[in-house]
């Protein structure tokens, strides 16, 4: 019997390479951002594009309640389908583009209404604010389906109040509005997304040269390897950076030059003190295998940019 090959399996995990990694990081953070900025934008947006339909409902009410017809004609004349106040009210309704129009009165009977047959009815939802002289912005259901409504009290040429207008505009309306202003937005963020994953790129590219294109498990063992060499070899080892300070110290060198960590981020000559071996460390001193005292002991020093 032949043996079985061995069964591999696939392992998804993150790309090792510095610039890769860097990259994906970048753009993940980056899309974060953009649903976030989208999310916190949409939120409020629900909310002012109902204020703004309620007003707009009131406004319409306002309007009604003003034509001095349809005060005129709930007092001189009964509800039926093809009376003034029907006629009228249905005339704002087409011109406003309004869902309904309904002007009731002091009973809660209606005298217009999109669908004629109402006419006569209780309506379904107590006008009571509105006959008492308040005005009403709401989101509400009725027997036309959810809407975004106003109420006003209808006042005759006395300023007494013979009733109520009330005024709806639907809701699929008001939800059409959000929903067009959805692929805008959408834009908005993925041209946002697009710049920052441009700028990760750049980033990582810039990265991936100063890296060498490594992965972080190189470069990781590229330290602990200098750092076996640094605190192995039996050499004092002195690295100083641009700005002349001292940045790194081996266990030799500690000893050698008999000083502490204290002196890592300070100058030669703050951490020694003025003398040879500073001068030679700091530079100022040129030439191999330079002679110096440092306590008891005489060392043979060497400079290397």
């Amino acid at each position: 019997m032949s043996p079985t090959p061995p069964v591999r399996r696939l392992r998804l995990g993150l790309p090792k390479r510095v610039f890769s990694q860097v990259l994906l990081m970048q753009v993940a953070i980056a899309a974060g951002v953009a649903v976030l900025a989208t999310g916190l934008f949409l939120a409020p947006l629900s909310k002012q594009l109902d204020e703004e339909a309620m007003r707009q409902a009131l406004a319409i009410a306002e309007t009604t309640a003003q034509n001095p017809q349809i005060a005129e004609g709930v007092l001189h004349t009964p509800p039926t389908r093809d009376g003034p106040v029907q006629k009228e009210a249905e005339r704002i309704r087409r011109a406003t583009h309004a869902e309904y129009i309904v002007v009731l009165d002091r009973n809660k009977v209606r005298w217009s209404h999109p669908t004629a047959s109402e006419i006569g009815n209780i309506v379904s939802t107590s006008p009571h604010e509105a006959l008492a002289g308040k005005e009403v912005m709401e989101i509400d259901s009725g027997t036309l389906g959810r809407s975004a409504r106003g109420k006003v009290p209808l006042r005759d040429a006395h300023g007494e109040i013979i009733g109520a207008v009330s005024v709806g505009i639907k809701y699929d309306s008001v939800r059409a509005d959000l929903i067009g202003a959805i692929p805008g937005l959408l834009a908005y963020a993925g041209g946002a997304l697009a710049v920052g994953a441009l700028a990760a790129w750049l980033i990582s590219r810039r990265v991936q040269r100063q890296t060498r294109d490594l992965a972080f498990s190189d470069i990781s063992a590229l330290l602990a390897e200098r750092e076996a060499m640094l605190h192995g070899i039996r050499e004092g080892v002195v690295a100083l950076d641009r700005a002349g300070r001292i940045r790194l110290l081996n266990d030799e060198a500690h000893r050698l030059l008999s000083i502490d960590a204290d002196a890592v981020g300070r100058s030669p000559d703050e951490a020694l003190g003025e003398g040879r071996t500073a001068d030679i460390l700091a530079g100022r001193v040129t030439g191999t295998d330079l002679l110096t005292v440092r306590g008891q002991r005489v060392l043979v020093a060497n400079r290397m940019p």
